[in-house]
């Protein structure tokens, strides 16, 4: 989640300053930083804004003058830019891969029983796997209550909680709070409906550094143990003992990752594209690009990518 830079000043947030059932006149923030409520975010429920104050409150103090560069663009700027399109038929351009922007609930095609992940903001390294049941514009996202150690858990009313969700290759995200948990006919949520989503374009080059051990094989020679050094979703890079194999060769790649929770075993078919030389004379970085690469292993590798992204944000 976005969070001010230690240089912003925060003040805090008094409790009639936020009235149920208007919209948050500015972003509103935890003491560490981390953006709760974007500015004009409605105020749902006294549930949700008690969830708020539990918490604590603040603002940025110079919001009048400096608007702060990770909430929401103003209302106006983008109420202004939307009567031009709907006046003049334009059309927002087409994202590029790796950018980001903000649209509506209605923007995003999300269908019923899509896989979802759920933060909490109390333990946001944690991820739950949800999946969608429903929603109405305005009012609230449906969705399937999480499960930890194979038990239902119970979220309190006004529970800050961040839902995530990956389709094709656009990833989703945006903060909410529990409006209800519902017991019957069987554990589910009403999450206040938010008035904005950030949605990111996942570009197939995008790299995120990590520490994985695999195993590859070229050929038919043995597998050789390989410490991943950084990961894409078109390939990887990695150290090992000198193999003796030149570039172009083609094998076989194992390794482990973890997406929302769960350990993702894959095991790719490559082609070895570069070889450079260690510091360590018995030792060479390998680059790898997966080919072949199935539906199922793609979308792991995409989450992957944008999850780590996402937490490094």
């Amino acid at each position: 989640m976005a969070s001010l830079s230690a240089s912003t000043a925060l003040v805090p947030v008094r409790a009639s300053e936020l009235i149920v059932g208007q919209r948050a006149p500015w972003p509103i923030y935890n003491e560490a930083g981390d953006l709760l409520l974007a500015r004009g975010s409605m105020v749902e429920t006294q549930g949700q804004l008690d969830g708020l104050l539990e918490h604590g409150l603040f603002r940025n103090e110079k919001w009048g003058s400096e608007p702060d560069t990770d909430s929401v663009p103003l209302p106006q700027s983008r109420d202004v830019l939307q009567k031009r399109r709907r006046s003049k038929g334009l059309r927002p351009p087409a994202p590029s891969r790796g950018q980001e922007s903000i649209v509506t609930m209605d923007d995003v095609r999300w269908r019923i029983g899509d896989a979802l992940s759920l933060q909490l903001k109390e333990a946001p390294d944690v991820r739950y796997n949800i999946s969608l049941m429903g929603s109405l514009a305005g009012k609230s996202v449906l969705v399937s209550a999480p499960v930890k150690d194979g038990k239902y858990m119970h979220l309190r009313d006004g529970q800050i909680v961040v839902v995530r969700a990956l389709s094709g290759r656009r990833a989703y995200a945006f903060a909410s709070s529990v409006l209800k948990y519902q017991n019957l006919p069987y554990p589910y949520l009403h999450l206040s409906c938010p008035r904005e989503v950030r949605c990111t374009v996942i570009r197939q080059d995008a790299r995120v550094e990590v520490d994985v051990d695999a195993f590859l094989t070229i050929g038919s020679a043995s597998p050789a143990a390989l410490n991943l050094l950084d990961l894409s979703v078109g390939g990887v890079s990695g150290v090992s003992s000198f193999l003796g194999c030149t570039k172009d060769a083609k094998g076989r790649l194992k390794f482990i990752i973890n997406v929302a929770g769960e350990d993702r075993g894959l095991d790719l078919d490559i082609v070895l594209r570069t070889v450079e030389a260690d510091s360590d004379p018995n030792y060479a970085k390998y680059g790898l690009e997966f080919i072949d690469v199935s539906a199922r292993d793609r979308l792991i590798l995409s989450a992957f990518v944008y999850q780590s992204v996402s937490e490094t944000d």
